[in-house]
């Protein structure tokens, strides 16, 4: 098995496509990973020298993280930062390094989803749904150059484009339909006092790609020698109301805010946790909003859609005296705390496509924040 396998088996669960414009998700050390023998696999949320040293000990040639371990970009690979210091292990290692960011988190089945599963609740939607995560770019190309526009949509991720006989409504064949009844009229210089109309065989493909690609599909496509002629079409794709940011949950039956702070201590490891005013002991809870990570952003729809409480991380000061005066408990459980269970998504997912393979989690790992 390579370790491209076990990427696939990842991406089919939470696509890249998926994550936020900002983020980094997806393959950043390979060497390359493609065809690559895949020795083990080593989980974490976070990247550093330990974890790789870890995996090498370990004998594991993949490690796959939460965090991105190139978020913004290297100028240089000097060591300067514990981020450099731990790709120049990698790489030196030969260890392959894939992240799934805000991909994992948007994701149905994600990081918020399995947050609720913990506390035991039902997930009944989304607290923050995607939008425009996806188009279908439609591309009429001359047909001499389809050949090479398709492998230049390929080559920028863009999917595998469909071949007009495979749209309906248009001519069936085994290759892509020409469309002879759409050309070009050009004048021809001659005595004849008549332009001679002249057809180009034209050819159709569609493809659904990410949003994020679509620009770079149509300057790939652009650069193809014979497709000056080629036009664009893009329309957009629907998101699903189950990807985004966040869940809406319910629990069984209500619960007091003293239990409620019980069953995350337990569920989540927290040594400690902060929560607005509203929050007291004997208050009833039943509905929740959740959010793994910083979500304090979203801290107004949860109060909007009327939640007993809200559970994320990274809540800032103004954050919580905005909503002093709310009747929805917010509850910063820290970020470490509330992403904690992407670790044991990566490890069901990848498992179940590979039951009999060495998947770990990192014993090396602890929360970088401290509770004094």
């Amino acid at each position: 098995m390579n370790i491209s396998h076990v990427i696939n088996a990842i991406e089919s669960y939470a696509p890249r496509s998926f994550q936020e414009k900002w983020d980094n998700s997806g393959l950043q050390i390979a060497l390359p990973a493609g065809e690559t023998e895949c020795t083990g696999v080593l989980l974490c949320l976070d990247v550093n020298e330990d974890i790789v040293a870890e995996a090498a000990a370990r004998g594991c040639n993949l490690i796959v993280s939460h965090h991105p371990l190139i978020f913004k970009g290297f100028k240089n690979l000097t060591g300067s930062s514990m981020q450099q210091r731990a790709a120049i292990a990698a790489v030196r290692a030969g260890i392959a390094v894939y992240s799934a960011h805000t991909s994992l988190d948007s994701t149905p089945g994600g990081v918020s989803y399995a947050m609720a599963s913990l506390l035991g609740a039902e997930v009944t939607g989304v607290l923050e749904p995607a939008e425009g995560l996806e188009c279908v770019l439609s591309v009429i190309c001359p047909r001499d150059a389809a050949d090479d526009v398709r492998l230049a949509m390929l080559d920028r991720d863009a999917g595998a484009p469909l071949c007009a006989a495979n749209i309906p409504g248009q001519p069936d064949s085994a290759k892509c339909a020409s469309a002879d009844s759409t050309g070009y009229e050009l004048p021809r210089t001659g005595l004849s006092p008549f332009p001679e109309i002249i057809h180009k065989p034209l050819c159709r493909m569609e493809a659904t790609v990410p949003a994020t690609r679509v620009q770079a599909i149509i300057s790939a496509v652009r650069s193809v020698p014979r497709a000056a002629d080629t036009t664009f079409s893009i329309a957009s794709v629907p998101a699903s109301q189950s990807v985004g940011l966040g869940v809406f949950a319910v629990l069984p039956q209500a619960i007091t805010g003293a239990e409620l702070v019980e069953r995350i201590r337990d569920k989540f490891g927290c040594k400690a946790m902060r929560a607005s005013g509203a929050y007291s002991p004997d208050m009833k809870i039943r509905r929740l909003a959740l959010c793994g990570g910083s979500g304090g952003e979203f801290i107004g729809k949860a109060i909007n859609a009327a939640v007993d409480a809200y559970i994320t991380a990274d809540v800032r000061y103004h954050d919580f005296a905005d909503i002093a005066k709310a009747s929805c408990a917010v509850f910063d459980i820290g970020h470490f705390e509330s992403e904690s269970c992407a670790k044991s998504i990566f490890y069901h997912v990848i498992t179940k496509k590979f039951p009999n393979f060495a998947v770990y989690y990192s014993e090396k790992e602890t929360n970088p924040v401290q509770y004094l």
